[in-house]
């Protein structure tokens, strides 16, 4: 475990974005830990190695490469909406992003209510949504979204997203139709879990992060339910991991636990990778077996293999080429190595 960029010293209240008490956040471009961001909420990692952050209380994307050099790719700094080329353009509290075949990124824009689109070369357009606080399926910015957290590309290139307040998993194809790919919209606030079954009639209880493996299944964060929701390709949700009980455990399947799961991201064997409140990066194998990957547990910060490093709430976990974890967490970009 090492620190590739950023500056600690954040505080983060487990369930909100952009409330923080933060004695290190900043803006600052520049090499390792003289850069500084303020409440990173998403990472993506392309076939370079380039790192691509969601700097969400600055409202803007950061560009990390492999050397730990931090610059803005896009973004102004203003909490706002427009479009536009790299730096011209502005967000409102940008949160998940995902990379398609082409080195597209796509931006979970929260506040604004949309999905953003990023060309390799910086410049910014309005993939789906209409910026009003709704539901509604639709071609491109007809659809509406309500805080969309994340999103996820798929080998089709169909873009899935975690539409957290309207308690659905959305799917946009390549050329912008919005449709519900799984979710009824409801949510059992009395019992804090969701519902297994046919997509249209599933529950989600905060779905925060959403990934697509090679098969077409999506795998949901259930960041209130506290487990790992599946979904496949024909839509039938099932609890891939997780109790639903706020806890921490190892374990198969719904017999481990979770503590308001963050994020998950795929290797290329399957395994899953969990971004858990409980100070912890987890993992899960294809077979649905939960294991600790990293952190000891004691919320903190430090730096060392496995168990003896230390974490402060991690938000978004992401893979490279070669297997290497990436943590955003804090105003930190953390990288774990995989041994070989």
């Amino acid at each position: 475990m090492s620190t590739l960029a950023g500056n600690r010293g954040f505080v983060y209240e487990p369930g909100k974005i952009g409330d923080i008490d933060d004695v290190g956040q900043g803006y600052v471009d520049g090499q390792g830990d003289s850069a500084r961001f303020n409440g990173p909420r998403g990472i993506v990692v392309d076939a370079s190695g380039n790192v691509y952050v969601a700097d969400t209380n600055n409202n803007r994307i950061r560009k990390i490469t492999p050397t730990g050099l931090v610059t803005t790719f896009a973004g102004s700094g203003v909490k706002g909406y427009a479009d536009g080329q790299g730096t011209s353009a502005m967000f409102k509290e940008p949160c998940g992003v995902a990379l398609d075949a082409s080195g597209n990124l796509y931006v979970a824009d929260r506040l604004n209510c949309r999905i953003r689109k990023i060309t390799p070369d910086g410049m910014v357009s309005t993939f789906a949504g209409s910026g009003d606080f709704a539901y509604a399926d639709g071609q491109g910015t007809s659809a509406k979204f309500n805080g969309p957290l994340s999103v996820a590309v798929d080998a089709f290139g169909n873009v899935y997203v975690a539409d957290a307040l309207n308690y659905r998993i959305r799917k946009i194809t390549p050329t912008g139709m919005v449709s519900t790919f799984a979710g009824s919209g409801d949510y059992d606030f009395q019992n804090m879990q969701g519902a297994d079954g046919p997509a249209a009639g599933a529950k989600f209880n905060d779905p925060n992060f959403v990934a697509a493996d090679a098969f077409g299944n999506v795998y949901v964060a259930e960041w209130g339910g506290h487990r790992i929701r599946k979904v496949t390709p024909t839509g039938i949700v099932s609890t891939f991991a997780g109790s639903s009980d706020f806890a921490f455990a190892d374990g198969q399947g719904i017999k481990a636990s979770f503590k308001n799961p963050t994020s998950v991201a795929l290797d290329s064997l399957g395994n899953l990778f969990v971004a858990d409140y409980s100070d912890r990066i987890r993992k899960i194998t294809p077979t649905g077996m939960v294991s600790t990957f990293a952190g000891s547990g004691e919320n903190g910060f430090a730096d060392g293999r496995g168990a003896s490093a230390k974490f402060n709430y991690p938000q978004c976990v992401a893979l490279d080429a070669s297997g290497n974890v990436y943590v955003a967490e804090s105003n930190l970009i953390r990288k774990i190595t995989v041994s070989n």
